[in-house]
């Protein structure tokens, strides 16, 4: 379904599935930020819903991995496989070559594909994809391969942060994400949340639950709240 113009979700409650996948237009070429498996397999359903707006996994030049967990980063060794280019942080990268437990496949009996990333992104820099500049925003704390991608698109911050927030029902709460991987810390959570509640954000879109068209900054503020309130 697209969300707003040139956004368009392909997995997720819709769908049936509890997991987020977007894919975005950006000039003459796509991003898909996430894709993985949860309850069952879901590879197909994705190419399948990105046909559905005329989209071809051969039109999908990235991957933007949020994060290296399993229910987002899964399909990333057969999407490269599709020719789509691969990108996640240092500490992403590193946990996709090697499938180990920071990919949480333990937590659903799954074993994980490793891949190779094709782009190693660091906090800060800018990402030129399709005309477009995408900023990568590292955030640990629910795992160090956290990162949110900040996508400008007509004037507006769209923010895809995978588990960093992820919303409740008709945008009116937040929740953190699972604190059951290796490498979540609740002190660097904070901190990156209180980092992140400084910033403009316009549009959230979650790793779960429903994207949050307008207000956006609401949502990161009440996320960095919970976060003094429950991690402290």
């Amino acid at each position: 379904m697209q969300i707003v113009p040139d956004v368009f979700l392909v997995n997720g409650a819709p769908y049936g599935q509890h997991q987020n996948s977007y894919v975005v237009r950006l000039g003459d070429t796509y991003v898909m930020i996430d894709s993985g498996d949860l309850d069952h397999p879901t590879f197909d359903l994705v190419v399948a819903n990105c046909a559905r707006w005329g989209i071809a996994m051969e039109d999908v030049s990235h991957l933007l991995v949020t994060h290296a967990h399993f229910d987002h980063a899964s399909h990333a060794a057969r999407l490269r496989q599709h020719g789509v280019r691969v990108v996640a942080n240092r500490d992403g990268a590193e946990a996709l070559a090697l499938g180990d437990d920071r990919c949480v496949g333990y937590a659903v009996h799954g074993v994980f594909e490793p891949c190779t990333v094709d782009r190693i992104v660091s906090d800060g820099e800018m990402l030129s994809i399709g005309g477009a500049e995408i900023r990568c925003l590292d955030a640990p704390g629910h795992a160090d391969s956290c990162v949110i991608y900040e996508i400008q698109l007509r004037g507006e911050r769209l923010w895809f942060g995978g588990d960093v927030i992820n919303v409740g029902v008709e945008c009116q709460s937040v929740e953190l994400g699972w604190n059951g991987g290796p490498d979540y810390r609740r002190a660097t959570y904070v901190e990156t949340l209180r980092r992140l509640a400084q910033l403009p954000c316009d549009h959230l879109f979650p790793g779960h639950g429903p994207a949050c068209i307008g207000d956006g900054h609401r949502l990161v503020e009440m996320a960095y709240t919970t976060a003094m309130m429950e991690l402290r």
